[in-house]
């Protein structure tokens, strides 16, 4: 997604930054002190002229920001300010920015913004973001979409309706009757696909589009892999475990980073090959000189990840002893 889709893709979250306010509504705050909050927040940053985090904000806004207490501790709302950031962000009136200018840590600051309202109605944005997470994953079932996008059953056939996508059965939806759903010009691509040849390895991230955006690691195994037990049957799990190793779309290994030795951990449902052996080298290279470390989220850190690490390399060696 792009600068152009900011708008609507905004309008499309409001629903979570009302959800915010009613949390604090419950404990006593009215929607104007949210809203004179807002004004305040907003007035401090342009002010400021440079992008200030939470606890810059805090301090210059001093009693403006009321502390809920331990109720609201309990329900996640220890002060008035996050609900005013959401609500802020949703209309685009303020933006969150890296502190350090690194998207996987979690270090955050807020400047202006002042982007104009999105012209489309909710209608339209549900059935643009139907349209993406299909180009997204090639195609998805009924259930799959809704869970990615929370919309209810019928926005989602609403919005599968007004992109035009086509049911396509599979031999994987003929089984639990629950067939995909393909843009037309993904339709025409499908039928025309030739499994290549040769070895294509790549070594993807947990969070890629192909594994993460319909939770569907088993259709992804190889009949034979189905059941391996080295790391626990993948074929069981909505979400990976570690990063996945693929050949041709198909899972056939895992991986984690250990910055620690500078060396990528793997595993291998079979013996690797020259291409696989290859490229994780190729890729280690470009994690040690480029980026450091390879993190699944933003709180993942070396440390919270090692049991991980350790479970890949025991399970390569088990694997080399048989």
């Amino acid at each position: 997604m792009g600068r152009d889709d900011f708008a609507w893709a905004l309008r499309l979250g409001r629903d979570a930054a009302e959800t915010g306010f009613k949390v604090v509504g419950r404990l006593g705050v009215d929607r104007g002190e949210i809203a004179l909050l807002e004004e305040q927040v907003l007035h401090v940053l342009v002010e400021a002229g440079v992008p200030l985090d939470p606890r810059q904000l805090k301090e210059e806004l001093g009693d403006s920001v009321r502390n809920l207490g331990e109720e609201g501790k309990k329900k996640g709302a220890s002060t008035t300010l996050p609900t005013a950031l959401g609500l802020l962000q949703a209309d685009g009136r303020i933006r969150r920015v890296p502190a350090t200018g690194r998207l996987d840590q979690q270090r955050y600051a807020y400047e202006p913004w002042g982007l104009p309202p999105s012209e489309l109605s909710d209608d339209d944005v549900r059935a643009e973001l139907i349209r993406r997470y299909l180009g997204w994953t090639g195609g998805a079932t009924v259930k799959q979409s809704q869970w990615f996008t929370g919309f209810t059953v019928t926005q989602t056939r609403a919005a599968l309706t007004a992109v035009g996508a086509l049911e396509v059965p599979t031999a994987i939806s003929a089984a639990d009757h629950d067939p995909l759903w393909l843009l037309p010009g993904d339709v025409e691509r499908l039928a025309a696909f030739a499994e290549p040849a040769e070895e294509q390895i790549q070594l993807l991230a947990g969070t890629d589009s192909l594994v993460l955006l319909r939770r569907n690691a088993a259709e992804l195994l190889a009949e034979e892999d189905q059941d391996r037990q080295a790391l626990g049957s993948l074929a069981l799990q909505a979400d990976l475990p570690d990063h996945p190793i693929l050949d041709r779309g198909r899972i056939i290994g895992l991986w984690q980073y250990d910055p620690g030795k500078e060396q990528i951990a793997a595993w291998s449902f079979g013996a690797a090959t020259e291409a696989v052996t290859r490229r994780i080298a190729e890729v280690e290279a470009w994690i040690r000189e480029e980026l450091g470390d390879f993190r699944a989220f933003s709180l993942d850190s070396p440390a919270s990840r090692q049991k991980r690490v350790d479970a890949l390399r025991n399970s390569r060696t088990a694997t080399a002893e048989r």
